[in-house]
């Protein structure tokens, strides 16, 4: 009961309403990639957590896109967190089983410069990072047939800025091409070379069968790039944006791969050692799918690539180069176009496309330069 002329006491406070639970957030349309979501301010960290004493953890994932997808990991170091982005690629080599530097890490939608630290973009022990793997030309082998003895043969070979060099034997001299820009490449071989195709490299000494190259492209999301429609209009070829698609390309089952490619390979002009080479070289990749697309790039789009210059001049340069990629039983129906291609004269149809003059490539009276390579699009 109040007294007039008291104070009121305060009254007691009544429980609050039930808060909300909090909404999880919209989804917005489904990307290609699972991209943590942006960080706007890099979260404050204890100085237990800065520490480069305690273990901290990334885990890895892969974009949706690539199927099979393979699975996320996580990859652990102390202090990797004030390490720089480059030193991830050291850590997953072992875990996938491929050489990672031609990837590129992605956080927040955006690329990470390999050059700065996983702190600069404000990631913690336990965020996600994606991991999107680039394809990367592999095995080129050039070979030199002479007619007779040549005492000096030299080959230059450039790449345009899309990609560089990764691997080459024998050593070379390496430069950047005047006027180019700085991530342009050119090298340069200077050999001896036999009729039977022995080459002996002037710098080295070493005696080889054949000069050796692989290159990185630039790491891009999944993109297009311009392919041929139809196949014998001169297409541009760029390595950072491959493309294989069901309008330039022929798809089969991979058990008819090997003998599908003994045939067209002979067509363009591969020796008998060329031919087993190059299909026991792609065979293991390819029989990590059931079916393959595969297609080979215009001679005239290669060159503009990666222009190569001998001197003395050959007579007859026959480049070849392939592109594939798994193709998963859902997209079969996709895939129609290159699947009845496959079934026409291949030897034939990609003779025309590449441009082989499978004669002229023959002749022994000519000093002929052959050389193979390809890429599978991830």
């Amino acid at each position: 009961m109040h007294i007039p002329g008291t104070l009121t006491p305060p009254s007691l406070s009544l429980p609050l309403p039930p808060r909300p639970a909090p909404q999880p957030p919209r989804q917005g349309p489904l990307s290609l990639f699972k991209l943590p979501p942006i960080r706007r301010d890099p979260p404050v960290q204890s100085e237990a957590q800065q520490s480069s004493d305690v273990l901290q953890a990334i885990n890895i994932s892969f974009p949706a896109y690539l199927r099979p997808a393979p699975a996320s990991f996580d990859v652990s170091e102390p202090g990797l967190l004030g390490k720089k982005i480059s030193r991830l690629y050291e850590l997953i080599d072992p875990k996938v089983g491929y050489t990672a530097s031609n990837s590129k890490f992605i956080f927040g939608n955006s690329y990470l410069n390999n050059e700065r630290t996983f702190s600069d973009y404000g990631i913690v022990s336990g965020d996600t990072i994606l991991l999107n793997p680039g394809s990367r030309p592999r095995k080129p082998v050039i070979y030199l047939y002479p007619p007779s003895s040549l005492a000096d043969v030299t080959i230059e070979l450039a790449l345009a800025s899309s990609w560089s060099f990764s691997a080459v034997h024998p050593p070379p001299r390496t430069t950047v091409p005047p006027g180019e820009p700085y991530t342009a490449q050119s090298l340069t071989w200077t050999v001896a070379a036999e009729p039977d195709g022995t080459l002996v490299d002037k710098i080295s000494g070493m005696e080889v069968s054949y000069l050796y190259w692989e290159a990185v492209a630039q790491p891009v999301t999944p993109g297009s790039s311009r392919a041929t429609t139809p196949i014998a209009d001169i297409e541009t070829f760029d390595p950072a944006h491959p493309s294989v698609k069901p309008g330039d390309s022929v798809l089969l089952p991979t058990s008819k791969v090997p003998g599908y490619l003994d045939v067209v390979l002979k067509a363009l002009a591969l020796h008998t050692e060329a031919r087993t080479s190059f299909i026991t070289f792609w065979l293991p990749d390819m029989l990590k799918h059931e079916y393959v697309a595969l297609r080979f790039v215009a001679q005239e789009a290669y060159e503009r690539a990666a222009p190569m210059h001998i001197a003395p001049a050959p007579d007859v340069v026959t480049r070849v180069f392939m592109l594939f990629r798994g193709v998963p039983v859902s997209d079969l129906g996709l895939w129609e176009a290159a699947s009845v291609r496959a079934g026409a004269d291949g030897a034939r149809f990609w003779a025309g496309v590449v441009g082989v003059d499978a004669a002229r490539a023959a002749d022994s009276g000519l000093f002929r330069v052959l050389e193979w390579g390809g890429m599978e699009v991830q």
